[in-house]
């Protein structure tokens, strides 16, 4: 066989060695595959998290306002009871005023 065929023939056998690894090399490995796996859960869990603490504010909120709510009903109806009690002493007061004549 001459030169130029060897030639020929030896770099064809390298690319036919050589083509697939290099197709095979753009494809993603192993490695890359868990990687991007690991950064779809790290991903997920974040929205997760996310989601969790603004249901956690929600509730933290709707708790407040109930607890506003229910000091402003107390707050009433504790004023109400100081009025009635305030009422009922000054009419107590009025029942045993001295008589003018004991001064």
């Amino acid at each position: 066989m001459d030169k130029g065929k060897r030639l020929v023939v030896t770099a064809l056998m390298g690319f036919l060695v050589w083509a697939p690894l290099a197709w095979a090399a753009n494809e993603p490995g192993p490695v890359e595959r868990a990687g991007k796996a690991v950064d779809n859960a790290a991903e997920k869990t974040g929205k997760a998290v996310k989601k969790a603490g603004e249901k956690v504010g929600e509730g933290v909120e709707t708790a407040g306002k109930a607890v506003k709510k229910a000091a402003k009903k107390t707050g009433e109806a504790v004023g109400h009871a100081v009025e009635k009690t305030g009422e009922a002493i000054e009419r107590a007061g009025e029942k045993v005023k001295p008589s003018p004549d004991k001064k």
